[in-house]
Order: C-alpha cells, then sequence, then structure tokens
C-alpha cells in the first residue's frame, strides 16, 4: 500500500512538470488565507465603470434580496490565470454590496464582506476558479479591498500560499510559495516568495528581515550548502529544488535571543568600532537619516538614554543611512546628538541586518546576542534598562558597582 502511494506520488508529480523531475520535488496543498504570509501583500487595482459588462447577470437570490438594476453597478474585469472574471460593487440603500462571476459562467453572484480596514476599506475573500491547468481545475482566493473615497476602483492581493514540506540533504523542512504578483500563476520565479523553516521550529518566520524568506530566483543556504528553485508548477502544487554550484551565505536571524551580526566601520574621526569589541556592554544599534521625520522624532530619547547610562555600561551606537556623510554631519549637529555615529554609505550594516525601513533599532545583551528589536519611546527605554540591570555573566552584585 505505501508502494502504491509512492507511485501514485509521483505520477502526479511527473505530470505537473511534463515529465521532469530532478532535484528534490515537493508536493505542496493550499493553505487558509488567513495567515500571517498573506500580509504586506503589494496590491494592484483595476477599474469599475457603471453598468454589467455584456453577457453578464446578477444570479437570483432565494433570501429575498433585492435584485440590482444595471444602472446600480460599478464593474470591471479582473484578469487572473488567462481568465477574466466579472467584477462588481453595487451602491444601494442596503449599502455596499460586493458582486462577483466567480466561476466565468456569466452569472454574478453576492460575496460577502468580511470586514474593514484601520484606513476605512470594505475586504473581501473571492473564490475565483481557474480552469484548464494541469492537474485539475482549482480556486485561487482573490483579496478585493473597496475603498469608498475611491469608489471606481477594486483593489486585490493573492489570498492565500501553497505550502508542504521537502527533504533536502536528508532533512524535512517546511516551506510555503507565495504568488507575489497576484495573477493566478505561481511558476514565474521572478515573481514570488518562498519560505523554508531554516531553523526547523515549525514555523515560517514572514517578517520582512526574515532568515526564512527568499524570492523564488534566489540562492540560499541550508546548512551550508547552497540551493535554488528550478522550478514551480503553474498551479503552485509542487516544486522542485535542486543543489548549486554557486556558493551563498545563509542568512543570520535576526530574531530576538539570536547574536547580533557582527561589523567592523570606522567613525568620521577615523576610529574603527567593531560590535565585537564591545562584548560585555549594553548596545543600542540605532539605524535612522536625518531626512526621515520618524526618525528624529526619536532622537532625543535615543540622547538621553546615551546620556543618562554610558556611565553603566550602555553603548549607543547611531548607524546613519543619509545619502551622504556631510548630510549625517549636519542632522547629527542639528539634533545635538553625542554618541557615536557610523556613516553605512555602503549599506553594509543595513544590509546585514536587513532593513527595510527606517527608524529601526536593536539592543544586543553583554553576551552579544539580539535582547530587543523594532523599539521607540519608553519600550526601547525599558528593554535597554532591563538589560543594564542585569548582572553581567560571571558577575556577583549589582552592575553599577553599588554596595561594594
Amino acid at each position: 500500500m505505501a508502494l502504491a502511494r509512492l507511485v501514485v506520488a509521483t505520477c502526479l508529480l511527473l505530470s505537473v512538470f511534463g515529465g521532469r523531475a530532478a532535484g528534490a520535488t515537493a508536493q505542496l496543498r493550499y493553505v487558509d488565507p488567513v495567515s500571517d504570509l498573506v500580509s504586506g501583500c503589494l496590491l494592484q487595482a483595476f477599474q469599475l465603470t457603471a453598468g454589467l459588462p455584456d453577457g453578464v447577470s446578477i444570479e437570483q437570490t432565494t433570501q429575498g434580496e433585492r435584485q440590482f438594476q444595471a444602472e446600480d453597478v460599478r464593474s470591471g474585469k479582473l484578469r487572473l490565470g488567462g481568465g477574466e472574471y466579472p467584477v462588481a460593487v453595487a451602491l444601494s440603500t442596503e449599502g455596499i454590496v460586493l458582486l462577483a462571476d466567480t466561476n466565468q459562467d456569466g452569472a454574478m453572484m453576492r460575496i460577502a464582506w468580511q470586514g474593514m480596514t484601520a484606513d476605512g476599506r470594505l475586504v473581501a475573500t473571492v473564490p475565483l476558479r481557474i480552469y484548464n491547468e494541469q492537474g485539475a481545475d482549482r480556486e485561487y482566493p482573490l483579496l478585493l479591498l473597496w475603498d469608498p473615497f475611491v469608489p471606481f476602483v477594486l483593489a486585490y492581493c493573492r489570498g492565500g500560499y501553497t505550502s508542504g514540506t521537502i527533504d533536502l540533504g536528508g532533512v524535512e523542512y517546511l516551506l510555503a510559495v507565495v504568488d507575489d504578483d497576484s495573477d493566478g500563476r505561481y511558476d514565474d520565479l521572478e515573481s514570488g516568495t518562498l519560505f523554508i523553516d531554516s531553523d526547523r521550529d515549525g514555523v515560517l518566520l514572514a517578517t520582512m528581515d526574515s532568515h526564512e524568506q527568499f524570492a523564488l530566483d534566489e540562492l540560499f543556504n541550508l546548512d551550508g550548502t547552497t540551493y535554488a528553485v528550478s522550478e514551480v508548477a503553474s498551479n503552485g502544487m509542487a516544486i522542485v529544488i535542486v543543489e548549486s554550484a554557486r556558493s551563498v551565505a545563509a542568512k543570520v536571524p535576526l530574531i530576538v535571543g539570536s547574536d547580533a551580526p557582527s561589523f567592523a566601520a570606522e567613525t568620521t574621526e577615523g576610529v574603527v568600532v567593531s560590535l565585537e569589541d564591545l562584548h560585555g556592554s549594553v548596545v543600542l544599534l540605532d539605524f535612522w537619516a536625518g531626512w526621515c521625520s520618524p526618525c528624529v522624532q526619536e532622537l532625543p530619547g535615543v540622547q538621553a538614554l546615551h546620556e543618562t547610562w554610558s556611565e553603566q555600561g550602555l553603548v549607543v551606537l547611531g548607524i546613519s543611512l543619509d545619502r551622504s556623510e556631510t548630510a549625517m554631519g549636519r542632522a547629527v549637529e542639528e539634533h545635538g546628538l553625542t554618541y557615536v555615529q557610523l556613516y553605512d554609505g555602503d549599506d553594509a550594516i543595513s544590509d546585514l541586518y536587513r532593513i527595510a525601513g527606517i527608524p529601526m533599532t536593536y539592543v544586543v545583551g553583554r553576551d552579544g546576542t539580539i535582547v530587543a528589536r523594532g523599539l521607540r519611546g519608553l519600550e526601547l527605554r525599558e528593554a535597554v534598562e532591563a538589560e543594564l540591570d542585569r548582572d553581567p555573566v560571571g558577575s556577583e552584585g549589582p552592575v553599577d558597582g553599588e554596595g561594594e
């Protein structure tokens, strides 16, 4: 029985890839769209015009709901997976009604809104059926968003992803594939994302700076071996991963409890600052720039931490992403900053920490591990003070020497 299941699975994979089975191949399944992995989707949009498209009608219902006339409706066609799906919004005394022809059969049915975003946009998941693909027809849930301030536009993005496990080098890894361009197809390696559970904790980390997130066409290192995605089925239900002759470094984790990536850089005065040499101190890394308004808003608090705790073992390092050293110098002088500044003109440090937006802070403990990240204001101050209050490894008594 086990052998029969293996033969069936192998035949399915061969059919998906047209007989090309190379490298490590895994079957994937669709995952419900209610997931952290759908956050951060790049929205796309299409126009709505008055009336219904030719050949499309509104499906009759049995609940006694009002049947809309064409003049009540603004509609457009969503192009996905090689097909066209009429979608419409009806503005009436009943409220805002979403309609969609999910099967391309010419009948538009009501789709329930699932909620509202913080900025007032209505959100719904629409299960669109994609036909004539390898394997079988399938549903592709899509998130639709309607903004009352832009009523003639519907925004959308993929509503879910596919996931499974794969054996690489004798180790089983959880992975997921995301269709980033929301076109209903997963086989464009330039428009998709791979998540792979590199630390094998059973959870895929989906933050922007995740060590488990890669572009589908990006090489990645697992346990010293470099891999590449060779192929993904258009329906997202299978993936092939092969070893690469090229070599890339593994992405280090940037989560609390992991070692802070070490670096060395010169100040504008030519003094070399090494994070490794600062072991034994609590280090606050503040990625900022003078052109960044939220960064500037946080500077007085960072300066206050330096003034209050520098003699008790805190080292504050400002890592500037300004456009030039001159611009950094002007900002430092304007805001009265007296802690060490490093100009990251070649993005070496920000790339190491995979900085996707600023301000961004890391609190590094005396042992060189990350103890807090992404904090501002009071939360940042409390995290720094808590780490300063912690006894150094191997020491006895208060950190500041009181009571001796």
